[in-house]
């Protein structure tokens, strides 16, 4: 950990975050030669500095947008490719074709060892000092209690994304660590980091962050402005739903059940659906959607508003539950659109598979191999009668965007037979998470709106208690749950726009084994959360990784044929390899490994 543990470090001041709170005390030298004594110093009246550091403890927490080679983390599974590899040479393709080493990890998901023990770092800086901060108008006695507390929350957060990633790591404690430390401290167990993690946070814990937190709020008042965005209760019991999600997962569970702890298969998926439940029964979380029709019907461009319009993006809406906050602008328009509408500045890097477009739904919710759907799939005019997640997720070929049509075809506006040009990899190019530009006459612009990274909303919690209930009933209740997951599934296929039906079950068979349903589920979760860093971490906690891996990703080859129509054929563009033996655990970077000789390596890895 010497990389990350250091006494002179930058606050990142820049950010619109720390600008908010004041940079005043750093004008005597430049930024990066700012001191920690500087930081903490609890002369300074304002406490300007602490609350700097306070959001800089926010700053580390995960990024979405673009982060792992111009492109999402998906794109390194069966669900996409990075279209910038140059034909699978990228950093993000070291995943998919069993190039990932210890020397390499850290630069492929963007150096998660060191940030997310810096966020630690920090966080437990900012514990030790605020103690001495004088109370007064400018720091209230409740606002230090609740900045305490969030930053417990955050700092309990950043262990989860190490444990999710390598098992068991070493815990710190409240200590800040400086060079002359003895910082050589060996891995804990996976069950100690998660029962330090639940002891922090858990609403039945005495003495967890969880009581001085702000309430669980969905609409922000005019006077709480400045808190969207924080953690509040309603954040730690969506966390804590994703937390015990995981830990109930078979490849977690066998972690836990290696480490000597003993519970029960269906316990584990009990307490994983109650704290779903307890999500839900809060009663003030749900699915965006636009406002009513003439027929009092909900509008199905929600899920579409829900990631691309600034009045709900900023969070203040009643899905999004843990999120971090971004400021305004374009980056993501400018990284994801087709590349034909603004030459040196669209760049589509983002390129999905024809794997994840065949997963979408009919409209009429059944998949498209299913012959009981009245809207029999056609693989040469793919894309009609579709689930409109598809539109709202992936640009295909007739897409419309800026207004006018997407052309994937060969030869097409986005994919040029021009040298040099990088095109999309697979025919297909990201639609999520761009705002909602159709207003514009032409591509002269994108509207520059906040992008906020959603780590938890309500869709994931519906998904999460619909997959917990599922298993449940498989390790004893047989069925005794089926009404209330068929429930969580018909609300997200209401708000998409799948038709209801005339026995009203949106798609959802009449009858169906646990092992249907499971499928069901997990094909419902790709598509609703696709490239929101689910897919990636669902296929290795299922323990499927190793069949879905080995399979080649497929795209289309579009030709426009001289009557105007187009011709479809569908390919193999990437070859995936996963080496079950040790590809479910990340290795831990080399260069901690030679840091601190504490350290015990992942299996497989020690080389």
């Amino acid at each position: 950990m010497k990389k990350i543990i250091v006494k002179r470090f930058h606050l990142l001041c820049v950010l619109g975050l720390l600008a908010a709170s004041g940079c005043n005390t750093f004008e005597s030298e430049p930024l990066e030669w700012t001191l920690e004594e500087d930081v903490v110093n609890p002369k300074d009246s304002l406490a300007s500095t602490m609350k700097g550091l306070y959001y800089a403890v926010y700053y580390s927490l995960p990024s979405l947008h673009n982060r792992l080679s111009s492109s999402y983390l998906d794109a390194a599974t069966d669900d996409g490719v990075p279209t910038r590899d140059m034909g699978g040479s990228s950093s993000l393709e070291n995943y998919r074709n069993g190039r990932l080493s210890p020397e390499n990890i850290a630069s492929l998901d963007g150096n998660a060892w060191k940030n997310f023990y810096t966020g630690i770092r920090r966080a437990n800086l900012f514990l030790e000092k605020i103690k001495d901060y004088p109370t007064g108008p400018n720091l209230t006695a409740d606002e230090k209690k609740r900045m305490i507390a969030e930053t417990r929350f955050l700092r309990a957060y950043f262990y989860f994304e190490l444990m999710k990633r390598w098992g068991g790591v070493p815990m710190v404690g409240d200590n800040v660590f400086n060079y002359d430390d003895d910082w050589n401290i060996p891995r804990s167990s996976m069950k100690d980091v998660k029962n330090y993690i639940l002891n922090e946070v858990s609403p039945d814990v005495e003495g967890s962050c969880y009581n001085d937190l702000y309430e669980a709020m969905v609409t922000v008042p005019t006077e709480l402005e400045s808190i969207v965005g924080r953690v509040n209760k309603g954040a730690v019991l969506g966390f804590l739903s994703h937390l015990k999600l995981y830990m109930a997962s078979p490849l977690y569970a066998e972690k836990l059940a290696e480490e000597g702890e003993t519970v029960a298969e269906k316990e584990r998926w009990q307490e994983a659906a109650d704290a779903a439940k307890a999500v839900i029964d809060l009663g003030i979380y749900g699915l965006h959607k636009t406002s009513v029709d003439d027929e009092g019907v909900a509008g199905t461009a929600g899920f579409l508003e829900f990631f691309g319009d600034a009045k709900t993006i900023a969070g203040n809406n009643e899905e999004a539950i843990f999120f971090k906050l971004s400021g305004d602008g374009t980056s993501p328009e400018s990284n994801n659109s087709p590349i034909g509408y603004q030459r040196g500045k669209c760049w589509g890097y983002t390129s999905p598979s024809q794997n994840l477009v065949d997963a979408f739904l009919t409209l009429d919710g059944k998949r498209i191999d299913d012959p009981t759907s009245k809207y029999p799939y056609d693989p040469q005019n793919p894309y009609a009668n579709r689930d409109p997640r598809l539109t709202y997720t992936i640009f295909y070929n007739g897409s419309t965007w800026l207004k006018r049509a997407v052309e994937t075809f060969d030869g097409g506006l986005d994919r040029p037979y021009s040298p040099g040009r990088i095109a999309t990899q697979t025919g297909y190019y990201l639609r999520k998470f761009l705002g909602l530009n159709e207003n514009r006459n032409d591509n002269s612009g994108f509207n520059s709106i906040p992008h906020n990274y959603n780590i938890i909303r309500y869709a994931e919690i519906l998904l999460n208690y619909a997959e917990a209930l599922n298993e449940m009933d498989r390790a004893g209740n047989s069925g005794a749950h089926a009404a209330v997951i068929e429930d969580c599934l018909i609300q997200l296929r209401e708000r998409a726009g799948i038709e209801v039906g005339d026995d009203g079950r949106y798609g959802l068979p009449t009858s169906y084994t646990y092992e249907e349903m499971q499928e069901i589920i997990r094909n419902e979760r790709r598509i609703e959360l696709a490239f929101e860093e689910h897919r990636f971490w669902d296929i290795r906690r299922w323990k499927i990784a190793e069949d879905v891996m080995n399979e080649p990703v497929r795209g289309v080859e579009i030709v426009k044929l001289p009557d105007g129509s187009f011709q479809y054929e569908y390919v193999d563009v990437r070859t995936s390899t996963f080496d079950k033996t040790k590809m479910y655990w990340y290795p831990i970077p080399q260069t901690e490994m030679v840091g601190n000789p504490e350290l015990t390596q992942n299996p497989g890895w020690d080389y």
